[in-house]
């Protein structure tokens, strides 16, 4: 018996005795998980149901280190993940020139945060591995939507894998490639 079936033998048993308790399932292939998590939520739909692949929860980790210095930290949310990113505007035609509010992108990314690109503090005193101090002053957290983006600012961008590689690339994917 695999450790995936020991694990759902345990959650199905559990929920015949008591249908109301909170799952969380770790499994290893994240189709299954996605599987057996709406599976349950359709059998039981008023009991909390996670289902979670290790290796999908792993893997924006892994893209982060590959990414170096843009991604400040991922959060994993359903069954894609958000990476928070810092980029320099200047040479970015989504962001440079637009105002925050125009360089949203829904589901691909958004701006945060709005600083000086000529801001970089030395090595030793930086917050992350970005380079870039989140408490630092000048940074303005709440930017105002109509603040027009220009070559000498920096950003923080709440984004996906997908809007970090469009911003990285500059490079559309296809339509039909609408993966996050």
């Amino acid at each position: 018996m695999t450790l995936a079936s020991e694990n759902l033998d345990i959650v199905m048993a559990a929920r015949e005795t008591t249908p109301s308790v909170r799952v969380v399932m770790r499994l290893y292939d994240d189709d299954f998980a996605a599987t057996i998590q709406r599976t349950l939520r359709a059998s039981y739909p008023q009991a909390p149901t996670r289902s979670r692949s290790v290796s999908a929860l792993a893997a924006p980790t892994f893209a982060a280190a590959m990414m170096g210095r843009h991604v400040l930290g991922v959060m994993p949310v359903e069954r894609g993940s958000l990476l928070f990113t810092v980029v320099d505007v200047a040479g970015h035609p989504e962001l440079e020139g637009r105002s925050v509010h125009e360089a949203f992108r829904e589901h691909e990314w958004r701006v945060l945060a709005v600083g000086s690109a000529a801001d970089r503090p030395a090595q030793s005193s930086m917050d992350t591995l970005a380079g870039i101090r989140l408490r630092q002053p000048g940074f303005d957290w709440r930017p105002p939507q109509g603040k027009v983006l220009r070559a000498g600012d920096r950003v923080v961008l709440a984004t996906t894998r997908r809007g970090l590689d469009i911003l990285m690339t500059g490079v559309q994917p296809h339509p039909a490639d609408r993966r996050g």
